[in-house]
């Protein structure tokens, strides 16, 4: 007779690796990222001139050392899709 924990055990394992190979490639990702030149053009729109790092980290765009034209800089995060400003502060210095 066979052993039932055997087959249980057997059954679980060709489920998970049904199931793994069912999820698309992109799982665990943060989802689609827009262009950076999009981007660009919304941190020119809000006024700044120049910037050091752009990037991209769980669905907002992360920016440092935004220098607007005045001369003042900022660290910024901008919301990916709606490109709206979440957070904004200014560097001392």
């Amino acid at each position: 007779m066979i052993d039932v924990s055997r087959i249980v055990r057997l059954a679980s394992a060709v489920a998970a690796i049904g199931v793994a190979m069912a999820l698309p490639a992109s799982a665990g990702r943060d989802g689609p990222r827009e262009d950076p030149a999009v981007v660009a053009e919304r941190l020119r729109h809000m006024g700044f001139v120049e910037w050091r790092d752009v990037r991209w980290s769980h669905g907002y765009w992360k920016i440092n050392n935004a220098k607007r034209a005045n001369g003042h800089v900022y660290d910024l995060e901008i919301e990916s899709g709606s490109f709206d400003l979440v957070r904004l502060r200014r560097e001392r210095g």
